[in-house]
């Protein structure tokens, strides 16, 4: 075994017992210090890998300035449909104070530690371009800590929780790293700098954010990396083939509009903009039909006539809404109402439904995807 690789090995060695440290005893006893703790940490381990790897300059090529433009592009797209559909669903009061003061600490320690982290990655990548199972690793030991970091708790004797921790933790954190190292393999670390500044500082600055909600928005910290990673790899592999790309329309139009078109629908179905929307399931009462968990799509009513037994309808009581099967159908002096029951229920919904409590028909169900959504709601109505 050669220095280099006994040099990487003993890297990863310190990485992974550090990330074992700060799970174990930093977090739970100095959560207060934690990105003090971690800034410190990281320049003292960027400065022992520049001494053991060595460090290349990075330089600004063709690809570079293309690939700038599509991340570029793919971060204002997302902003504008994730704001422009909070002019329909509503905005949230950012909690973060908006004092410059306030911000500068909010944003010093996550800023040094993201700049930090992707020089280490760039000097990784670029001291291992013939071993690239180490990247592989490296980056592996970058997950595992962001996770780590992200992670507050999880009962891995529930489903709903491991579920839940995976749909909005763990897999954005694993397609997010994943693109943000191939972009370091083949241009450097600005880019993916940029990126992590703008994805994962902007909270601690925006005054309002677009209520759209845990799931919605972990699909977007999903599909975001790998809209960027899709057009990025054409490139990439037409550079390899001894041509520069050149960025135009049909990039574009090929590879983002479908990915979204798809985006927007969902978020329009989750919003209620057209005449399906979706909504998530949040008790056993329809089990097995319908379980906790399970997203479904309604159809809204024009014609309450048109309404039979069995229908499984969703109706407004109050702030809830309910969906519940119809058993019965009452007309009295002109007026419909409706006759409900949860199909694990023993008996009937105590009130009678009026048509102008009925928001939809159940015409589809997607079992499971609401998980993330149903148990933060779970936690929030807990506290």
């Amino acid at each position: 075994m050669d220095k280099r690789s006994l040099k990487n090995i003993a890297l990863l060695v310190v990485f992974v017992l550090y990330t074992v440290l700060y799970k174990g005893f930093i977090f739970p006893n100095y959560m207060k210090y934690s990105d003090i703790i971690n800034a410190s940490f990281f320049i003292v381990y960027l400065f022992v890998a520049i001494k053991c790897l060595g460090y290349r300059k990075d330089k600004m090529t063709i690809l570079t300035r293309n690939i700038l433009k599509v991340v570029v592009f793919h971060l204002l797209l997302i902003f504008v449909v994730m704001y422009g559909v909070g002019f329909f669903v509503g905005f949230l009061r950012n909690a973060y104070s908006r004092t410059l003061l306030s911000m500068f600490e909010n944003l010093i320690g996550p800023f040094l530690i993201i700049v930090l982290i992707e020089l280490l990655r760039y000097v990784i990548i670029w001291a291992n371009k013939d071993k690239k199972y180490f990247i592989i690793l490296f980056t592996i030991a970058l997950i595992v800590f962001e996770c780590f970091t992200g992670i507050r708790s999880i009962d891995f004797n529930d489903w709903s929780s491991i579920f839940r921790t995976t749909a909005t933790i763990i897999l954005p954190v694993i397609v997010k790293n994943t693109m943000l190292t191939y972009i370091c393999y083949h241009v450097g670390y600005k880019l993916p700098i940029l990126y992590r500044i703008v994805m994962d500082l902007y909270i601690f600055v925006v005054p309002v954010l677009p209520d759209l909600g845990e799931y919605v928005n972990s699909m977007i910290s999903i599909s975001l990396p790998l809209m960027i990673y899709i057009s990025s790899f054409g490139m990439v592999d037409y550079h390899t083939g001894k041509e520069e790309p050149v960025i135009n329309s049909s990039n574009f139009d090929m590879l983002d509009i479908p990915i979204t078109i798809v985006l927007i629908i969902v978020i329009s179905l989750i919003s209620g903009l057209f005449p399906h929307y979706m909504i998530g399931i949040g008790s056993e009462s329809m089990s097995p039909a319908l379980n906790k968990g399970d997203a479904v799509i309604l159809k809204k009513v024009k014609d309450y006539n048109t309404l039979q037994k069995d229908d499984i309808i969703a109706y407004k009581k109050g702030k809830l809404v309910i969906v519940h099967r119809i058993v019965d159908i009452e007309k009295k002096n002109g007026k419909t109402f409706f006759i409900t029951k949860g199909d694990a229920n023993g008996g009937n919904d105590p009130n009678r439904v009026k048509s102008s409590q009925v928001k939809g028909t159940v015409v589809v169900r997607i079992p499971y995807i609401a998980y993330p959504t149903i148990m933060l709601n779970d936690y929030l109505n807990s506290r």
